[in-house]
């Protein structure tokens, strides 16, 4: 039963993708909502019965509903009420989905009346109510989850090196899709204040890196133990991170936002597990960062999407069965 409602989740996804970009290609829409099927997370969910995949949907028919709302001009405020109801279903199944709930307040209040945001804000305090309660009476719940598994900034090097692992192909395919026309070169994507923002940042995160562990970490951070028996890779691929997490970014209050939280949510001390960001972030991505940037590398074909995620499946199924 699992596994066929776990199919649902690249049905609503092609439908994010379908109302978001309209001028692509149905196939390349089917194609780029099946890739959810091959991820790792994906599959292993809907063959376990794991609860990850029923969060995901819930999730996504949040940002489905929202992104409706929000192409009626905020105005069917409907929609609104039910993507609260979906994201607050996704919550209690998967409590980190609550960092979305910031996101979407910031987002609100710049485009909703004050009497709207207030009521908005007091519905969702409502669907938070029993969630809150039920903590107050197992308080383990949250501070049983600190742990010393490692600290705050390198937590947020760890998320990046994730986030950039889940970008690679499509920077690549905006330069596939896009040389003929403009002779693309590195220098198109080279921005000196992104460059500047994103060097301090993972400096600064790089002081007194601290993982101890050799369960989650991501897949950057595994590769650097295998290939160098260090922890060093994870360092410029975690700046790359920064970079192109920002430069996808819309320039909006709101999408900073969610790129702040996005790299400090895992951030408890515990296990970063790269499943936490899979398929999740990609949904955030087609749904919510630079319209224009996502395109340039959906809008014509994505066959290099298309296999890195083939080998990322292939390679992760390798190294399961041989128990590396």
């Amino acid at each position: 039963t699992v596994l066929i409602i776990s199919f649902f989740l690249p049905l609503i996804i092609y439908f994010i993708i379908k109302n978001r970009f309209k001028n692509i290609d149905k196939s390349n829409t089917i194609l780029l909502s099946s890739l959810i099927c091959i991820m790792p997370a994906f599959q292993y969910s809907a063959i376990w019965g794991n609860n990850h995949n029923t969060a995901l949907i819930f999730f996504a028919l949040g940002v489905l509903y929202l992104n409706s709302f929000i192409e009626t001009n905020l105005k069917k405020n409907r929609k609104l009420i039910i993507s609260i109801i979906f994201f607050s279903l996704a919550c209690y199944i998967k409590q980190y989905y609550s960092f979305f709930f910031v996101f979407l307040l910031i987002y609100l209040i710049n485009k909703i009346n004050l009497k709207k945001f207030v009521l908005i804000s007091l519905f969702i305090i409502l669907c938070a109510t029993p969630g809150v309660y039920f903590l107050i009476l197992n308080p383990l719940l949250f501070f049983g989850v600190k742990q010393n598994i490692t600290n705050f900034n390198s937590a947020i090097l760890i998320s990046s090196s994730i986030i950039f692992f889940y970008l690679v192909p499509f920077i690549i395919q905006i330069f596939v899709n896009n040389y003929n026309e403009h002779k693309l070169k590195l220098s198109y994507f080279f921005n000196v204040k992104i460059f500047l923002i994103s060097l301090i940042t993972s400096v600064f995160c790089s002081i007194n890196f601290y993982y101890n562990g050799n369960v989650g970490g991501g897949i950057i951070l595994k590769l650097s133990y295998l290939l160098f028996d260090s922890h060093y890779l994870i360092f410029p691929v975690a700046f790359l991170g920064i970079y192109f997490l920002i430069y996808f970014s819309q320039n909006t209050m709101s999408n900073y936002a969610l790129l702040i939280l996005l790299l400090i949510t895992f951030n408890t001390g515990y296990f970063v597990f790269q499943k936490y960001f899979e398929p999740m972030f990609y949904i955030i991505l087609l749904s919510f960062f630079d319209k224009k940037k996502v395109l340039e590398s959906i809008k014509k074909s994505n066959y290099i999407i298309v296999f890195y995620f083939s080998i990322y499946f292939f390679s992760s199924n390798y190294i399961y069965f041989l128990g590396l």
